[in-house]
């Protein structure tokens, strides 16, 4: 007697179940929270200046928005640009932002916008009490994760279908991360690459005057990646609370 009329509906589809063998076979880990040191856990909701309310979760003593920003003022008012052409974009040095293949209806409600790194730069993009993460709190976060190699995969949003595959996704923190995909200009040429595959994100932290550090995550595997990226890209953004 096969064991799969035994089996949840949802682990019968064929995607799911060749995740499901895949977790086995590669260890991606499944398993609950746990809830120390004191903001772990916790939940909440943030509010930004226009009226976006987002979810909140704390992870060790830090607490992360639970969702994409999807601003597209600064938290005093300043209306940030909406930059639809790749030579705009490839030449601007004041903040501005886009929508994933400049379709705001497909995109903005799920991933936000992607913002250029001069809107990162202002201090100004998340709400008031807030601030894009630098690089040492993306480590800070990873560290209490268990490193590098298995963040990821406790970060990004196991509930939903929006992950190609959903291979290693497990989402035991509330983090939610999903692929909002990047903009890319290479030889002045723009192109939105990545959407369902990968999900990147800004840190504050400038390695030189071309350069940020960035994070990263994909479909495939459990990392979380740092790495350094060009100021030309254009990446979603999550915020973090400030420390009391």
């Amino acid at each position: 007697m096969s064991f799969m009329k035994y089996l949840p509906t949802f682990l019968k589809s064929r995607n799911l179940w060749l995740g499901f063998l895949i977790v086995l076979l590669i260890g991606c880990e499944v398993t609950e929270p746990i809830l120390n040191p004191d903001y772990t856990g916790q939940k909440g909701q943030i509010t930004d200046v226009q009226g976006n309310v987002y979810k909140t979760i704390g992870i060790g003593s830090q607490i992360w928005m639970a969702e994409n920003l999807k601003t597209t003022k600064l938290n005093d008012g300043t209306i940030i640009p909406n930059v639809t052409a790749d030579t705009n974009w490839t030449w601007y040095i004041t903040p501005g932002y886009c929508w994933y293949n400049n379709d705001s209806i497909s995109f903005r409600n799920t991933y936000g916008p992607l913002y250029n790194c001069y809107a990162v730069s202002t201090g100004l993009l998340c709400p008031t009490g807030w601030h894009v993460p630098d690089k040492s709190e993306w480590e800070t976060l990873a560290k209490f994760l268990g490193g590098t190699d298995v963040a990821g995969g406790k970060l990004k949003d196991y509930y939903t279908s929006l992950w190609n595959d959903n291979l290693c996704i497990v989402n035991n923190y509330g983090f939610a991360a999903l692929p909002g995909g990047r903009k890319l200009i290479r030889n002045y040429k723009g192109e939105f690459k990545d959407m369902k595959y990968g999900g990147y994100w800004w840190t504050s932290t400038w390695k030189d005057d071309f350069t940020l550090y960035s994070v990263s995550m994909y479909h495939d595997n459990t990392i979380l990646n740092l790495f350094e990226s060009s100021k030309r890209y254009g990446y979603s953004v999550r915020c973090i609370k400030d420390e009391n």
